[in-house]
């Protein structure tokens, strides 16, 4: 699990997301993102075998609806979650099985293991019809092909752009048409949801990511959860702090924190340990003195949120529309 966690802080600090809804087919990354093929969204699902140009330049021939699916990246069960065909199997499956929005999808899927190093006995013994693998595994290709079709996408695509990540996902299954109503309905989520928090407009908002209780994180534009909280047109249109546009801040010393002016806090963490980690900031001065705190406007979310895919997303989305709606 703490590998898990150091890699989602790492791409936390050079990802974006959100594509937005009314992008032209010349912007949309489900068209037009090196690697994938290019025609996500106008295959015929009905229509197989097909053939699949992935991230390293491979055309795979998928020779029917794949009901066997390995996964071996954290991104690809909550996108065929989300499209209604779970893994069959899955590395860190105990880590993702306890995010808010997986809880109980996983339960027939094997444990894989680590997801840099998968077990390629485990795989195997599954019968996948197809492996959906990452740049990570390029060095385990050989391995994994004679086991199954292997497919790769780059990581970083996906974690930029949720709709690209699914739209691409659905075209390797057969699900163009489920992905385009999941997108249609968060994005009409996501419109609904900017024009109820009209009624707070001007009032600042920081994005805190804290695994441990001990360093804080105020997150930054490279974060999905960034995108849907202060993009006007991709998101709900909120007012970052003005300390904190942009980059993603760690403060070296918990004093640091100091420095958020935000009206709003939202604390993201393990949030079993919630009542733990409040009490303890309750202790501080320093935390007592932030704008926020005074205001009594410190909302806390789990770490389900940033993964980046559709259900990450639409979980942001409701928590932070629930805390900040006013009635």
């Amino acid at each position: 699990m703490q590998k898990m966690k150091g890699l989602l802080i790492s791409m936390l600090l050079v990802a974006g997301l959100l594509a937005g809804c009314n992008e032209t087919p010349a912007e949309n990354k489900g068209s037009t993102t090196e690697g994938a093929s290019t025609t996500a969204g106008k295959v015929d699902t009905t229509e197989w075998p097909r053939t699949f140009k992935d991230a390293l330049g491979k055309e795979i021939v998928i020779e029917k609806h794949p009901e066997n699916i390995a996964s071996l990246w954290y991104f690809y069960p909550e996108i065929l979650v989300a499209l209604g065909e779970p893994p069959a199997a899955s590395t860190e499956k105990e880590y993702l099985s306890s995010l808010t929005y997986l809880k109980g999808k996983l339960d027939s899927a094997d444990e894989l293991g680590e997801k840099l190093s998968p077990n390629i006995e485990k795989i195997l013994s599954i019968e996948p019809d197809i492996i959906l693998a990452t740049e990570q595994h390029e060095k385990m290709y050989d391995s994994l092909e004679k086991v199954a079709p292997v497919i790769t996408l780059k990581s970083k695509d996906i974690y930029d752009d949720w709709q690209y990540g699914l739209r691409t996902v659905a075209e390797i299954i057969g699900k163009e048409d489920e992905a385009e109503k999941v997108i249609d309905k968060m994005m009409n989520e996501i419109t609904t949801g900017r024009e109820a928090l009209k009624s707070i407009e001007g009032e600042s908002v920081a994005l805190i990511l804290s695994w441990d209780g001990k360093t804080f994180n105020v997150l930054g534009e490279g974060n999905p959860v960034y995108i849907l909280a202060f993009d006007k047109e991709k998101g709900l249109g909120l007012t970052p702090d003005h300390i904190f546009k942009g980059t993603t801040n760690k403060f070296t010393t918990f004093e640091g924190i100091s420095t958020v002016e935000a009206d709003h806090i939202f604390l993201i963490g393990d949030i079993t340990k919630k009542e733990k980690l409040m009490n303890d900031l309750k202790q501080s001065n320093v935390w007592n003195n932030l704008n926020a705190v005074k205001k009594r406007n410190v909302h806390l979310m789990d770490a389900s949120a940033i993964t980046g895919g559709p259900l990450a997303i639409e979980y942001a989305l409701q928590n932070i529309t629930s805390a900040l709606r006013k009635l």
